[in-house]
């Protein structure tokens, strides 16, 4: 087996990053404001529903369409359910609340 020169090997490593330095520069600048499952055709490939997908009136058509438009930050457009988001959030203030009530009320008995 012949033996590995580890300059030679430094050279080629050199070679494949100049490369691909380019394209992996484009790609993590477009990942900042691209949507992440819009395609080349500007279909939606999300598996869960979003703000920005728009489904065609063409009922023959099964594709979604994906309607972001690169100026925003797209992460926040993703809906789960967004009723049981306010249900929680509101539920959350409750038990805060609440806590509180109990804290005044442990600490007036500590003071008197």
């Amino acid at each position: 087996m012949p033996k590995i020169d580890p300059k030679e090997i430094q050279k080629r490593m050199d070679r494949i990053t100049h490369m691909f330095e380019d394209m992996v520069t484009h790609a993590d600048k477009v990942s900042r404001t691209r949507c992440p499952y819009r395609n080349r055709v500007d279909h939606c490939t999300a598996a869960f529903r979003c703000r920005n997908q728009k489904i065609p009136k063409d009922t023959g058509n099964d594709s979604i369409l994906c309607l972001h438009d690169g100026v925003f930050d797209y992460s926040n457009a993703w809906e789960n359910n967004p009723l049981a988001y306010k249900k929680v959030k509101e539920k959350v203030k409750n038990i805060r609340a609440e806590g509180k009530k109990r804290r005044k009320k442990t600490a007036r008995k500590h003071e008197g």
